[in-house]
């Protein structure tokens, strides 16, 4: 008599199991990736007051980012900013100044201090930026071309008074659309940029 053959329950077989514990990783991931999709589509039907506050916010951030343009003047924190002009020159101090290794790029500068302390200013309140290059200020061409005790090097400023003087940036091309972000302390918590066109 031929031993019949006794059918496993579908629950006791291994590939069961391994479909079981794929679909319960599959729900446990994918389900939070549902969730996220369907807050998304949620957020694109807010209610009008959720639009009225993202408008305002987007406004706030135009305001933030305005670009402003030379002789303008730009108060940053308690510092107001004035560039009053640019010009170009491959040397600053003469014979014993220095040399550009490509072009300086050098902008006549205000800062004026409308706090109630005196503030330290230094080159490092300017960078140059170039579409998302950034060029920092060079100090020595910076020294040269500023009168004795005149510039930004750790120069103090007493409140309601200011300080005139010239920022050099060393630029491969002078003639490029660049613009000068300025900032209020040595931490740059808080920016203005300046277009040079």
């Amino acid at each position: 008599m031929a031993k019949e053959r006794i059918k496993k329950p579908f629950y006791k077989r291994w590939w069961f199991w391994a479909i079981a514990v794929i679909l319960v990783i599959a729900i446990a991931t994918g389900g939070g990736e549902d969730d996220t999709d369907l807050a998304n589509d949620a957020g694109d039907a807010a209610p009008p007051e959720t639009v009225e506050g993202t408008d305002v916010a987007e406004g706030e951030k135009k305001e933030e980012t305005k670009t402003y343009k030379i002789g303008d003047a730009v108060k940053v924190g308690d510092v107001v900013f004035t560039v009053h002009g640019k010009s170009t020159a491959n040397n600053v101090g003469g014979e014993y100044g220095q040399n550009a290794s490509g072009t300086y790029l050098i902008l006549d500068v205000t800062v004026k201090n409308e706090g109630k302390e005196a503030i330290m200013t230094d080159s490092s309140f300017f960078k140059l930026l170039q579409g998302d290059t950034e060029y920092n200020a060079d100090d020595s061409a910076t020294l040269y071309a500023n009168e004795a005790g005149k510039g930004f090097f750790l120069e103090e400023i007493n409140p309601n008074l200011e300080n005139r003087g010239k920022v050099v940036f060393d630029v491969a091309d002078p003639k490029a659309a660049y613009k000068l972000q300025v900032q209020s302390g040595f931490w740059g918590t808080e920016t203005q940029t300046i277009d040079l066109q």
